[in-house]
C-alpha cells in the first residue's frame, strides 16, 4: 500500500511528482528482501532488476533512478547495495538505509555461510563449471543492458557521448582508476556548464544590442542563469539553506523510532542484565581473528570503488597472501559462489570469513565489508541530497553520468574477456541482453536459464564446460 506525499527534507520523503508514490516501510523492505533472494549476477545486474521493480511500483521516476544509480557508483561498495541504501535514506533516513542493506544482504549472507560450512561436500558437484560459465555469459549481457539503459537516460548531448567514450578508453587502454574517471567526469560537467553559461550571456548581449534596448538583469545578478538546461523553459531553484554541515543524527530519536513504546520496557529488562550480556558478547567477538576480519574487510569495503569485481585482487591479497585465511582454490570458488548466489558479489567476503572462523567469522566479515560503504552512503547521501538542486552539483552530475556509463561499458568488456570462453557464451550473452532490454524479463530468470542451457549443452557434448 502506497501513499502520495509532499516534498519534505531528507530522511522523511521524496518530493512528490505526478505518477510517483512513496511506499510504506514494510513494502520497501519486502522489495529489498525479494531482491536479496532473487537478485543474481552482482550489483550491476541487480541495478537493472531494482530499477524495473521501482519503476513498476511507481516509487521512483526514470530520472530519479538514473540519479540514484550514478550516486551509487560514486561511493565505495556494491552498486546495488549503495542504491538501495540511498533510496532508503531518502525515504526513511539512516534507519531506512541500514534496514534496506540488512534485509537485502541477509539471504546471501546466510547462503554463503552455509556454503562455507559445507564446502568439502559440495566441491565435487558434477557440471558445476558449465553452470558457472552460463551464469557468467548471462551476467555480461545484463551488464551491457544496464549500460544501454543508463546511456539512453544520461547521454542526451553529443559531448556526453564523447565523454562516455573517453571514460571507456581511459579505463581499458589507459588503465585509469575509478577515482580518476570520476574526477574527469566532474570537471567535464563543470566545464560544459561554464561554456554554456558564457555562450548564453554573449547571445543575450547580442540581442540587447540588436534590439537597441537594455533588458533588466535577472534576479541575483547578470551572471545567474535561471533556465535549467535539463528542463528548457523552467526556472532553476536556488540551493536550499545550509548551516555548513551535515544534518545531525541523534541516537536517541533513532532508538525511539526502532523501539517506540517498547523502549522503556526493554530498557527495564536489559539494564540489570547488561553487564553479563556485554561480557558474553565481548567474549565472542573480541577474539583477535574476529577483530582482524572485521577491520580488514571494513578497509576493503571502504575502497571498493567500482563494485565487487574491481576489488578481487585486493580480496585475494588480504585473504590468501597476507593473512592466509583460505587457499587460492577456495578463493576462486568464493568468487564463483558470489556470482551463483543471489545478492551482491561482495558477499564473497562472507565466505572467506566463514571459512576462517565459522559463523561468527562470516558475520564479522559481512558487517565490515558492507558497514563501511553504508556509513559513507549515509553521510555523503545526505550531502548530495541537500545540494542536488544547486547548479554546480547538477552540472557535475551531468558529467558523472556519462563517466559512469563508460566505466560500466569497460566492466562489460572485462567480464566478457573473463567469462565468455567460446561462441556459445557469446550467443547466451546476446540472448540475455535482448531478453532484458526488449522483452523485460526478470534478470534472475535470465541468469538461471543461461546456466541451465549451458549445463545441458555440456551434458550432451555440444559445448565445452567453460
Amino acid at each position: 500500500m502506497s501513499e502520495v506525499v509532499d516534498a519534505q527534507p531528507l530522511g522523511r520523503t521524496l518530493a512528490a511528482q505526478p505518477g510517483r508514490h512513496r511506499p510504506a516501510l514494510r513494502d520497501f523492505l519486502r522489495a529489498c528482501l525479494m531482491l536479496g533472494c532473487t537478485g543474481f549476477g552482482g550489483g550491476l545486474a541487480i541495478l537493472s532488476q531494482a530499477g524495473d521493480l521501482f519503476a513498476k511500483k511507481r516509487w521512483l521516476t526514470d530520472r530519479e533512478w538514473v540519479h540514484t544509480a550514478t550516486v551509487a557508483q560514486l561511493l565505495p561498495g556494491g552498486a546495488a547495495t549503495n542504491a538501495l541504501a540511498y533510496v532508503g535514506l531518502r525515504f526513511y533516513g539512516p534507519v531506512g538505509a541500514a534496514s534496506a542493506v540488512a534485509v537485502y544482504v541477509f539471504p546471501s549472507m546466510a547462503a554463503m555461510i552455509a556454503l562455507a560450512l559445507s564446502y568439502s561436500h559440495i566441491h565435487g558437484v558434477p557440471h558445476l563449471e558449465a553452470l558457472l560459465a552460463g551464469f557468467n555469459a548471462a551476467v555480461v549481457g545484463l551488464v551491457v543492458a544496464v549500460t544501454w539503459k543508463l546511456g539512453q537516460g544520461g547521454l542526451k548531448r553529443s559531448w556526453q557521448a564523447v565523454l562516455a567514450a573517453m571514460a571507456l578508453a581511459l579505463e581499458r587502454l589507459g588503465h585509469a582508476t575509478v577515482l580518476e574517471v570520476i574526477v574527469m567526469g566532474i570537471l567535464a560537467g563543470l566545464a560544459a556548464d561554464s561554456l554554456q553559461k558564457g555562450w548564453r550571456l554573449r547571445e543575450r548581449r547580442k540581442r540587447r544590442r540588436h534590439d537597441g534596448q537594455n533588458e533588466p538583469p535577472p534576479p541575483g545578478g547578470e551572471g545567474v542563469t535561471l533556465e535549467d538546461p535539463e528542463h528548457p523553459g523552467e526556472r532553476s531553484r536556488p540551493p536550499p539553506p545550509t548551516d555548513g554541515g551535515l544534518p545531525h543524527v541523534s541516537l536517541i530519536p533513532l532508538a525511539y523510532l526502532i523501539f517506540r513504546r517498547d523502549l522503556a520496557a526493554l530498557l527495564a529488562q536489559a539494564v540489570p542484565r547488561a553487564p553479563g550480556l556485554v561480557a558474553r558478547v565481548w567474549s565472542h567477538f573480541s577474539t583477535p581473528l574476529l577483530v582482524s576480519l572485521l577491520f580488514t574487510f571494513a578497509r576493503v569495503g571502504a575502497v571498493a570503488y567500482g563494485g565487487g569485481f574491481t576489488i578481487v585482487p585486493l580480496l585475494e591479497r588480504e585473504a590468501v597472501l597476507t593473512h592466509g585465511w583460505i587457499t587460492s582454490q577456495e578463493f576462486a570458488d568464493a568468487i564463483a559462489f558470489g556470482q551463483v548466489t543471489p545478492g551482491p558479489v561482495l558477499i564473497a567476503a562472507t565466505f572467506i570469513g566463514a571459512r576462517a572462523d565459522g559463523v561468527l567469522g562470516g558475520i564479522a566479515a559481512t558487517i565490515g565489508v558492507f558497514g563501511a560503504p553504508l556509513l559513507l552512503t549515509i553521510l555523503m547521501g545526505a550531502w548530495i541530497d541537500r545540494w542536488r538542486r544547486a547548479r554546480m552539483v547538477k552540472a557535475a552530475l551531468r558529467g558523472l553520468v556519462p563517466a559512469v556509463v563508460g566505466m560500466m561499458a569497460a566492466a562489460a568488456l572485462a567480464l566478457a574477456k573473463a567469462g565468455i570462453p567460446d561462441e556459445t557464451g557469446i550467443i547466451l550473452a546476446v540472448v540475455a541482453f535482448v531478453a532484458v532490454v526488449k522483452y523485460r524479463l526478470n534478470p534472475a530468470l535470465v541468469v538461471m536459464g543461461a546456466g541451465g542451457v549451458r549445463a545441458l549443452l555440456v551434458f550432451n557434448g555440444l559445448a565445452l564446460p567453460g
